[in-house]
């Protein structure tokens, strides 16, 4: 029957089923690959992969001759956004997995704050009033249609390849977004509670702040884990062209020089941070909004 529920018992088993099917599959692909060229990094085998993942977490030895030292010193990473080259300065300090992991990072929480932030903000003051309404959704609308990887050399004239260029690029591709769709979340907020607000003395600050905004809040933090994806593609879009640190760097450089059996652990690792990064905010959602439920009516 189309819908019809299964037990959790099911839904775990085929979900194992489903990833250890996936495994096997590329197991075989990566063991014909090899069986026909031994050599082959393009489908790496289990313990090249781990391989990677070693080389990820090591330091990297500029004084070193040989070529794969070498790689691991081209992949330090450089200066070109006025970083200070990574020094003795602590365990981390100077490892690939930790240099890209702070940058990327870094990148994406303050472009996603500051485009989260303003969309919330004039989100709600559109929905709460109708004029700031008409006068800005055209322009939110226009902006919500253009492509924030295309517009890149505008950034980069503008603001330059520092910090400034990502933040202003996520929120630009964020924001518009944002604001469209909290805007409509405010127009649904009930009239009845409205009233009931005014009736009892409440004025129009405190009806954004107590009724109004905790009734958007719980959809607001699921709009927030639908713009991680968006925002790393923009990201790592723009680090691939431009940045000397982050995955997308890192990406680049390592593709450039088929060493694909690191590539996988970094595009893994990511997908893996997108994933906390979404599970804290359900953890959070929960706490400030026990009665909600996603997906619920």
């Amino acid at each position: 029957m189309i819908g019809k529920r299964i037990s959790r018992q099911v839904s775990l088993a085929c979900a194992c089923l489903s990833v250890l099917s996936l495994v096997a599959a590329y197991s075989l692909l990566s063991r014909a690959q090899h069986i026909k060229n031994p050599d082959d990094r393009t489908i790496p085998t289990w313990r090249q992969l781990w391989d990677g993942v070693v080389f990820l977490c090591e330091k990297p030895d500029p004084a070193a001759s040989d070529t794969s030292d070498l790689l691991a010193a081209a992949l330090a990473g450089t200066e070109m956004e006025g970083e200070q080259a990574a020094d003795a300065g602590g365990p981390l300090e100077g490892r690939i997995l930790w240099e890209a992991s702070r940058a990327t990072l870094g990148r994406l929480f303050g472009g996603l704050a500051a485009g989260l932030v303003g969309g919330v903000v004039v989100g709600v003051l559109m929905g709460c009033f109708l004029k700031i309404d008409a006068s800005v959704s055209p322009v939110m609308y226009f902006a919500s249609r253009i492509i924030p990887t295309a517009a890149m050399p505008i950034f980069f004239k503008l603001t330059g390849i520092d910090l400034e260029m990502y933040v202003a690029m996520i929120t630009f591709g964020s924001m518009p977004i944002v604001t469209l769709t909290v805007s409509r979340y405010v127009q649904d907020f009930p009239d009845e509670l409205r009233h009931k607000a005014y009736t009892l003395g409440a004025s129009h600050t405190e009806v954004i702040t107590t009724a109004i905004f905790p009734y958007v809040l719980p959809k607001i933090m699921d709009l927030a884990i639908l713009m991680i994806g968006p925002a790393l593609v923009y990201l790592i879009a723009a680090e691939q062209i431009v940045a000397g640190e982050g995955f997308g760097y890192r990406i680049r450089v390592l593709t450039k020089a088929t060493r694909f059996e690191v590539v996988y652990p970094l595009i893994a690792i990511l997908t893996v941070y997108a994933g906390v990064i979404t599970g804290v905010l359900r953890l959070l959602q929960r706490a400030l909004c026990p009665w909600y439920k996603p997906g619920g009516r």
